[in-house]
């Protein structure tokens, strides 16, 4: 750096008066002592990792991350170990997805490079719909094909990568977000579900269709109890709404459309079976709502309380 003054024959000033310093690249020396990757900062430097391991307490080396991870993330990636280097051989690895109640989860392949065979049996990744490996299996995957997106029933999903001895690819990186709507099973305990996955830390987001349909086993009806009921009111409940429907869909005799923050506080089914409906547009965004609901043999007299 140079840096010149000059001054004319006329007008005279107080100048000017500057501190100067160096910064040094650190990670241009032998990549600043750091296993992986060197990330150079003002006056210093700090060393990272690639996917699948974590830094060392001396802060330079890499060690393995734990192969067993626990989400509840709204969204976000996850990729097996090393990617998007070759995973390692002999691993098994795990992730136990989790979100709100009431809402699903799906998984969207960016990329997957694993082994390839006809059912899969060496390198893979099985996919389950629920909380551990007893779980109704969603897909075994292996090969290059980009698998469908895939969607639990649930709010819980559990995954599983196996590598062999033998065979090492690049693995797979995929994108996971929570989805309202679904299929609910009401029981006689009662359970949760909130109009969207980041209820009580966030308003509702915009653009919402969700539908859920709450069933019970024969015999036996639906009840709805509302705990917070919070939607942008207009007269007709033209722009966000909730509606119920006296049955297993749509078709089913509409219960009423709410917003603002008259919803009744209790809702009984007339059958085994009660949908609920969120819509929100493009504007104004409120609280949400949480329901609780279970199931009842009080389904003779089909009533809603204010």
């Amino acid at each position: 750096m140079r840096i010149e003054f000059k001054s004319d024959n006329t007008v005279s000033k107080r100048g000017f008066k500057a501190h100067f310093f160096s910064d040094i690249d650190e990670c241009s020396k032998e990549n600043g002592g750091c296993q992986h990757e060197c990330v150079n900062t003002f006056g210093s430097y700090s060393c990272q990792c690639r996917s699948g391991f974590m830094l060392h307490d001396n802060k330079h080396d890499c060690k393995e991350a734990g192969c067993d991870n626990a989400v509840s993330t709204v969204s976000g990636t996850m990729s097996s170990p090393n990617w998007p280097d070759k995973y390692p051989n002999k691993k098994a690895c795990t992730w136990s997805l989790s979100t709100t109640p009431g809402h699903r989860i799906k998984l969207v392949f960016n990329e997957i490079d694993m082994e390839a065979h006809l059912e899969c049996a060496y390198d893979h990744l099985e996919i389950y719909d629920g909380q551990d490996t007893r779980a109704q299996s969603l897909g075994r995957f292996c090969g290059t094909k980009k698998p469908s997106p895939v969607m639990s029933s649930g709010n819980k999903m559990f995954l599983r990568f196996f590598s062999d001895n033998s065979v090492q690819k690049r693995g797979f990186e995929a994108s996971y977000r929570a989805e309202c709507g679904g299929s609910l099973k009401a029981e006689v305990k009662t359970k949760d579900l909130y109009s969207h996955a980041q209820f009580g830390d966030n308003n509702y987001p915009s653009g919402s269709d969700c539908l859920w349909v709450v069933s019970a086993e024969k015999g036996y009806g639906v009840e709805i109890i509302f705990q917070v009921f919070e939607i942008e009111e207009e007269v007709d409940c033209g722009y966000d709404y909730v509606e119920l429907y006296d049955g297993a869909d749509i078709k089913s005799p509409r219960l009423g459309r709410y917003c603002g923050s008259g919803a009744p506080e209790e809702v009984y089914s007339a059958g085994d079976a009660i949908v609920l409906k969120f819509h929100s547009d493009d504007s104004i965004n409120k609280k949400g709502f949480h329901v609780r609901y279970t199931s009842t043999k009080f389904q003779d007299t089909l009533h809603a309380s204010k």
